[in-house]
């Protein structure tokens, strides 16, 4: 049985599932049934959390009113983060001076969210969107960000020189790749350390 009804109270159906299939926390075939009973709330919020995480690429609906959770393994993560640097330098290519100069002075997560707007391509913006949203949001909220500050204020010191930007955006991309690993990977160890 799922023991998702002690976080609900800190998110929305959608967050709280999103966090439980990154963090490794549930996997396989799900029914609605049984994420409403586990939240405590009806079908339809979790109908319309499921519809969410299946835009994001995080579930696949079945016929049987079952999802089955969608999880990339270590070498997909890091191409999926390879593939986000590469649009975003691709992205910066395209901006006015005063508009990169801006992005330096962003969190982390406005950066990304600033990309992602600017993206010329309606296929980019969303594939940028879902990483942004969905991956990237889940490393800040679990992580302390001690090895991941240091490379994006590297990264943002460097938009500017394209030469520089390649090799910085590679770390950075790697970095964010090990640590949304590690982060499931304690929470797997965590989960099943526990009665």
């Amino acid at each position: 049985m799922l023991e998702l009804s002690k976080k609900y109270k800190s998110g929305s159906a959608a967050e709280i599932i999103r966090d439980a299939i990154l963090s490794g926390e549930i996997s396989g075939e799900i029914g609605q049934k049984e994420f409403a009973e586990s939240l405590g709330i009806s079908r339809i919020p979790i109908r319309e959390a499921l519809i969410s995480l299946q835009y994001h690429g995080l579930i696949e609906k079945m016929t049987n009113q079952h999802v089955r959770t969608i999880f990339p393994d270590d070498k997909a993560i890091r191409e999926m983060f390879s593939d986000m640097s590469l649009l975003e330098i691709e992205t910066l290519k395209t901006l006015a001076p005063g508009k990169i100069q801006h992005l330096s002075s962003l969190s982390q997560l406005e950066f990304h969210r600033e990309l992602y707007t600017n993206a010329y391509s309606p296929l980019r913006k969303t594939y940028l969107r879902i990483i942004t949203e969905t991956y990237i949001a889940f490393i800040l909220e679990h992580s302390d960000g001690a090895k991941i500050s240091p490379v994006i204020e590297n990264l943002k010191h460097s938009l500017d020189d394209m030469s520089i930007l390649r090799a910085g955006y590679a770390v950075y991309a790697e970095v964010l790749a090990s640590e949304f690993i590690r982060i499931r990977n304690d929470n797997r160890r965590k989960n099943h350390a526990e009665p």
